[in-house]
Parts: C-alpha cells; structure tokens; sequence
C-alpha cells in the first residue's frame, strides 16, 4: 500500500468526460502531454519531483475500479530497470453506461536515485559520474483488465552530485 501515504500528497488531477457516441476498442489509450521539467536531484526519499500530464480514453468506459478496491490503475515503470517505480489509484469516477471515457490525468513523481557501474552503490556521489538518466513507462489498467499501450517519458536527467 505504498500509495495511500501519497494519496493527499500526490496531486491526481483527473478532467473527465462521457460521451454518448458509439461504443470504442475496449483497450484503453494513453498520451503523454509533457513533462513539468526534465531534470531532478537523485534521492532517495521525496528530495524532488516531476509533474506527469497524459490523456487517456478508455472506449467501453470502465476505468477506474472504484474506491472500495484497493488495485491501482496506474503503474509506473523505471525503463533502466524495469521494475514498479510508483502506482497510482483514481478517484472514483461517475459511471458511464459504457459510453467512452476520456480525460487528463496528471501525477506527481518523486525522484530516484542515480544507478552506476562497477558495483557502486546507488545514491552515491561518484565525481566520475555527475549525472544519470532515467525514462519512465506507463500504462493504465480498465476494470476488465485490459491494459493501455505503454507510453515512454522524454528522458529525465539525474543530478548525482
């Protein structure tokens, strides 16, 4: 549950909308808009941050599993390691009778530590290597599973020292 700390602290800005036209693919879309800045400080607690903007629509209109479920639909992937760098659950959202859904969501992502080579530890400050770089990977999950195509982040730089 590492998310409910960051549930207040983590601004989700959700702009929905419904509409009424036919029924879509029932795999949901992502699309990065941009990133609040393109550089942060290594940590390896919330020492720095970048605001995250995508649109997303999900064509049979069933995003979000809803307050009582404790799954996130949001899963954001470090690309250097392919592991879960943060997950993010939406608020509820008002049902839509299978009408397609779409609106922008933006998140706030807090920094990572800087990776070396050579078996130096991470977060460290080698003067060799001043900076490091990361791209994250997003998808979102819809309630019967499906998920997004995976979008990619410009690349993010880390400043090591």
């Amino acid at each position: 549950m590492k998310f409910w700390p960051y549930i207040f602290t983590v601004l989700l800005t959700l702009t929905f909308s419904c509409s009424q036209e036919n029924q879509g693919d029932e795999t949901p879309k992502i699309e990065i808009i941009g990133l609040s800045k393109h550089a942060m400080k290594q940590g390896d607690l919330n020492q720095d941050s970048v605001w995250l903007q995508f649109r997303f629509e999900d064509g049979d209109g069933d995003f979000g599993y809803g307050v009582n479920d404790s799954r996130s639909e949001i899963k954001v992937f470090d690309n250097r390691t392919n592991l879960l760098y943060d997950q993010f659950k939406i608020p509820e959202l008002p049902p839509s009778n299978g009408a397609v859904q779409k609106g922008t969501i933006q998140i706030l992502l807090f920094t990572s530590c800087c990776l070396f080579p050579n078996g130096i530890p991470p977060c460290s400050s080698p003067p060799q290597f001043p900076e490091d770089s990361l791209r994250l990977k997003i998808h979102i999950l819809d309630r019967a599973g499906n998920m997004s195509n995976e979008v990619v982040t410009d690349k993010i730089t880390l400043f090591c020292i």
